[in-house]
């Protein structure tokens, strides 16, 4: 068998598999020269047959419509891929405002940002990852997370935002804000100028408008607002201006949530029920404070017991009382309270306390008609006459006096007494 045996075959043309015909041609002479060698010197090369020892029997082969079959296949899969490449190259790059490639940022993502007050410079990221610029950022940041050292504050003002639900902060200062106000009337934008509560949560500037701090009904002037500076007050965040660092709150709308939870609480409330309030601002002789979310204004009578010219020795913005409910209608909308009623009477067991004949170191709190008002340490209220050594001239508000107690009233719980000198 040589060479032309296989040329000539028609069934190894058609057949034979991808590349098998050059392996052939590569080691067809080395088989032809060992037949040589072993041919028998009686015998015509042509009729020489390879040794049965050295031949190895041929692996069973396909069929011929199953390798074609397996042609198409691999030609189509082939095709298929490469389709699969070009759509790849054409499509847009992935839109997440960073170009992995060679490290900048995309012209048409900025969902990436950098959260934190304008003007503050952004600790710089690793280089794998850079961020936008702060005059680069987009406001529109509702998708993106906040950074995990601003669990304490951000994350608030952004839920209040969205739920509009309550928080409570301490106003450190009052500014004048103008802000653009639609009229109802006309529909036009006006400017306005207001002053503003001013709040700080995690760096996050809080305003807090005039117009949006009282219940319709129940403004006040704007000193009031000015003088509530160290109060805490409840308030929602009406909106966010995340690249700015500044949130708008109400607590108008604050006030009427906490109104609503207060009527609805579970097994209502009854006259003579203990409950917590807040001291908003104090003047010379009132105090007005939130309870329940409601502002009630209080005189020094409903106050303390002891006499006090200037209730703002006693008393400032932002102290929690314990106050005892004395009048509540949720119809009517009847709201009283007492914050003295909230601890005993001085009176009682003053007999034991400040027997009479004994002399006691008292403060003068006032006058009024001939008579002063003397304090002694435990709150109670001696009311004394000068002797006949002295004259209204010799002592003035704040002096501290020895006198001696002389009478009880028990009606109407109070205590006599005359000046014997300054202490």
């Amino acid at each position: 068998m040589t060479m032309e045996v296989f040329a000539n075959n028609p069934y190894m043309e058609d057949h034979m598999p991808d590349g098998q015909e050059a392996l052939d041609r590569q080691e067809l002479p080395e088989t032809a020269s060992e037949l040589e060698g072993i041919v028998s010197d009686g015998q015509d090369n042509h009729d020489c047959q390879e040794p049965a020892e050295t031949e190895t029997p041929p692996e069973p082969e396909e069929s011929p419509k199953k390798k074609r079959a397996s042609r198409k296949k691999a030609e189509k899969t082939a095709e298929e891929a490469q389709e699969v490449d070009n759509a790849v190259e054409g499509l847009p790059a992935e839109d997440d405002g960073l170009d992995p490639g060679d490290g900048t940022a995309s012209d048409e993502a900025h969902q990436f940002i950098v959260m934190g007050l304008a003007g503050e410079t952004p600790v710089e990221p690793d280089s794998a990852a850079p961020v936008l610029e702060a005059d680069e950022v987009s406001e529109v940041l509702e998708a993106e997370p906040l950074p995990e050292d601003a669990a304490d504050g951000m994350p608030e003002p952004e839920a209040s935002f969205r739920s509009k639900s309550v928080l409570t902060g301490k106003i450190i200062g009052v500014d004048r804000h103008t802000f653009n106000v639609r009229n109802r009337e006309t529909g036009l934008l006006e400017r306005w100028v207001m002053h503003c509560a001013v709040m700080i949560r995690y760096r996050v500037k809080v305003l807090i408008p005039e117009t949006e701090m009282w219940l319709p009904g129940q403004e006040r002037p704007s000193h009031v607002l000015r003088n509530m500076t160290g109060a805490e007050v409840g308030y929602t965040v009406l909106d966010v201006d995340r690249k700015g660092g500044v949130a708008i709150a109400s607590r108008r709308m604050a006030a009427v949530s906490l109104c609503r939870a207060f009527d609805n609480v579970r097994g209502g409330h009854f006259v003579g029920e203990r409950l917590p309030c807040r001291v908003l601002t104090v003047g010379p002789n009132r105090c007005l404070l939130e309870c329940g979310g409601r502002d009630l204004t209080l005189g020094y009578r409903d106050m303390l017991y002891a006499s006090c010219p200037d209730l703002r020795e006693r008393f400032r913005p932002g102290d929690q009382l314990e106050c005892i409910l004395k009048e509540y209608n949720r119809r009517s909308g009847a709201f009283a309270v007492s914050v003295k009623e909230s601890q005993p009477h001085p009176f009682i067991g003053v007999t034991v306390r400040h027997p009479l004949g004994s002399r006691r170191q008292a403060t003068i709190s006032g006058k009024y008609g001939g008579g002063v008002f003397c304090t002694m340490a435990d709150d109670t209220t001696c009311l004394c006459l000068y002797t006949a050594l002295h004259t209204d001239r010799d002592f003035q508000s704040g002096d501290e006096v020895l006198l001696v107690v002389s009478k009880y009233d028990y009606e109407q719980c109070l205590i006599y007494g005359r000046i014997l000198s300054k202490w």
